[in-house]
């Protein structure tokens, strides 16, 4: 797995024992005296606050990537519930970036457009009645002589 993924997992498992280990590590201990620390002492602190610099870079690039696959997720669910024909206001998603707004709108134009062609392709379509022929052609006549049949004639009388 990939380890930024498996750190974002772990964050949104467990927030708050990141930011309790992250607040460890910029702390400095408190039972050491200002005045006996020496130069040896100092560097490691440096150390812990480069360390905690990335880290809190670290932090929020997961965050951000949180944020993204959240966008995403609310993205993919609204085009679904869009081409199942459902009416949404986009303006209620202020979260959704400008772009993925701005594809939701197209798809709601175009499902209406298909709509509204197949309304009027309903509409427009009128069923015509049968060509007449005049003078039934000999092909019709030798069919009908084909497939008359004779009727009994009452007695008359």
């Amino acid at each position: 797995m990939n380890p930024i993924k498996k750190s974002v997992q772990q964050i949104v498992r467990e927030p708050l024992e990141i930011l309790k280990s992250a607040a460890k590590q910029v702390s400095v201990p408190e039972n050491i005296p200002p005045a006996e620390q020496t130069e040896e002492q100092e560097q490691p602190k440096l150390d812990q606050t480069a360390m905690a610099q990335q880290d809190g870079r670290h932090l929020e690039a997961l965050e951000s990537e949180l944020k993204d696959i959240r966008r995403q997720k609310i993205f993919k669910d609204l085009m679904q519930r869009i081409q199942s024909g459902e009416n949404i206001p986009l303006e209620e998603f202020t979260e959704l970036s400008y772009e993925q707004r701005d594809v939701l709108k197209a798809q709601i134009e175009a499902i209406k457009t298909r709509n509204t062609q197949q309304v009027s392709n309903q509409l427009v379509e009128p069923i015509s009645a049968k060509g007449r022929k005049i003078g039934g052609g000999q092909k019709q006549s030798a069919q009908k002589q084909t497939t008359r049949v004779e009727k009994p004639v009452p007695p008359s009388g």
